[in-house]
């Protein structure tokens, strides 16, 4: 406890502080204590008991998938008296292998047969590496994949390719799981477990835990794989796009009354009927509707995508064709595709969130969802397009917002209403202290929209940003940002 003397500092310093300076004050506390806890966590979880032994997981996740699974496999582990720790590939190398005797790879593939975008400078550091390299290792290999698609589970193929070839021997035969994956996840991981004790029996202690408990936070079952969508009805569909905008940007009212739930940074799966009663390969969108502010709804941000024929003539995307011809009371099928990575900060902690486009779909969600939580961390939105007049969506609730202060501050970056294009690194750049500032209070960081050149862009602004301001080295930036990452204070949703 603390003594008199330094209560008395505390509350004659707290009664000059105002409700914005206190609130700050609030969160820069609570996110040293976290990040000091996670520290001490980090620390703890490499100290591996020479009596114990060892099974490393490793993951590597798009949506949070992989990564929820991670969990129930780390329990089981512990459960039969296995020393395990999980961890994500986005920074490691091979080599950081060398040490295990046991790994277990749970691999999501991204589109079609790509690994997620966290893990691909992994991957291609394991395609370059020697062979004999990770002689020892002994590992199994689960891949989370979607069978719609032309390659199926490739990351995780990939992988299993590349560990053989560096000498690592595989004691499990590789597992490829479809979208409906959880139960046959469950066996995987009840297998790979048994094989493990049968081996280790002499030296294994069970603990307290419950080695067949699930603790994985993914939903399944109708609604929520393309498998077993539901049946929505178009409540409303607008034209964004004002007169003079080079695009067609539609915002979708769905309404339905299945009991499914979603958070804000899900998003929904639309189901295309394909010919001969096949459906095509459903299209993803970020859910722009708040799941407590609009009830019984989802919200879509949709660019029609076209392209010239050959004829001349224009075409559309197949899925933003669709969904752009599609009149009020017309029935539509989706499910919620979870993204476990990509979620709501704590009620204290504030938000800086960069989508220019329809990247900006999912901070809708968010700001909605917080002002209904009467969450007091700040928001600061950076939203950007061509043209000011005719691409600025959700221009009058940005401002509602704002007037309302659930939104604390937008910076706009309108690229072709000057001479020198502007995009939004260009405004963070101009706000790098006050970004600075916000991080330093806990804030988490997100970026949703395009992969290349906008994420990237965007990266390379924010550790020079973290570099300059904080006089260190853009290795040291760089490593800095992947430990807000490591974190979960900087996220992406990116395509």
């Amino acid at each position: 406890m603390l003594k008199p003397e330094d209560k008395k500092f505390i509350d004659d310093f707290l009664s000059r502080l105002n409700r914005d300076e206190s609130l700050w004050l609030s969160g820069y506390i609570r996110g040293r204590i976290d990040e000091d806890a996670a520290e001490n966590i980090i620390a703890s979880s490499n100290m591996i008991p020479a009596d114990k032994v060892s099974v490393n997981v490793y993951y590597a996740t798009e949506t949070g998938n992989s990564k929820a699974l991670s969990l129930d496999v780390m329990r089981s582990l512990k459960a039969a008296g296995f020393k395990t720790k999980a961890t994500a590939l986005n920074r490691l190398k091979p080599q950081d292998f060398k040490r295990d005797q046991y790994a277990l790879f749970l691999i999501s593939t991204h589109g079609e047969g790509d690994p997620p975008e966290g893990a691909t400078k992994f991957f291609k550091l394991i395609e370059a590496e020697s062979e004999a390299l990770l002689e020892g290792l002994n590992y199994g290999i689960v891949g989370l994949g979607d069978s719609s698609y032309e390659i199926f589970c490739g990351a995780a193929v990939n992988l299993d390719v590349h560990l053989k070839r560096l000498g690592a021997s595989s004691f499990h035969e590789i597992s490829l799981l479809d979208v409906d994956y959880l139960s046959d996840a469950s066996d995987w991981i009840k297998n790979v477990v048994s094989y493990l004790i049968s081996i280790n029996k002499k030296t294994l202690v069970t603990n307290r835990y419950e080695s067949d408990k699930n603790v994985s936070q993914v939903k399944s079952g109708v609604g929520y794989t393309r498998l077993k969508p539901i049946t929505g009805r178009i409540k409303d569909i607008v034209n964004l796009s004002d007169h003079g905008s080079a695009k067609e940007i539609y915002h979708i009212e769905i309404s339905y009354d299945a009991p499914i739930t979603y958070t804000p940074g899900d998003s929904a799966g639309i189901v295309i009927p394909g010919a001969s009663g096949v459906n095509q390969t459903p299209r993803l969108y970020s859910i722009a509707s708040s799941p407590s502010f609009h009830e019984g709804e989802i919200h879509l941000t949709v660019k029609l995508a076209t392209y010239e024929k050959e004829d001349g003539s224009s075409g559309y995307g197949l899925a933003s064709g669709y969904l752009a011809a599609k009149k009020e009371g017309d029935e539509i099928d989706f499910y919620i595709s979870q993204n476990l990575l990509f979620n709501l900060p704590d009620d204290h902690q504030d938000a800086i969130m960069i989508g220019p486009g329809t990247g900006v779909a999912p901070f809708r969600s968010f700001i909605y969802e917080r002002s209904e939580r009467g969450a007091v961390g700040r928001n600061w939105l950076f939203f950007g397009d061509q043209h000011a007049h005719c691409d600025f969506l959700y221009q009058a609730e940005w401002q509602e917002h704002l007037a309302m202060e659930t939104l604390s501050r937008l910076d706009l970056a309108f690229s072709r209403d000057q001479d020198k294009k502007i995009y939004v690194q260009d405004r963070l750049l101009e706000h790098g202290d006050e970004l600075i500032e916000w991080i330093d209070n806990g804030a988490v960081i997100y970026v949703c929209g395009s992969k290349d050149p906008m994420s990237k862009d965007v990266e390379k602004t924010i550790i020079k940003i973290i570099s300059d301001k904080r006089g260190i080295s853009m290795d040291s930036a760089e490593d800095f940002l992947a430990l807000l990452e490591e974190k979960g204070r900087y996220l992406k949703d990116v395509y």
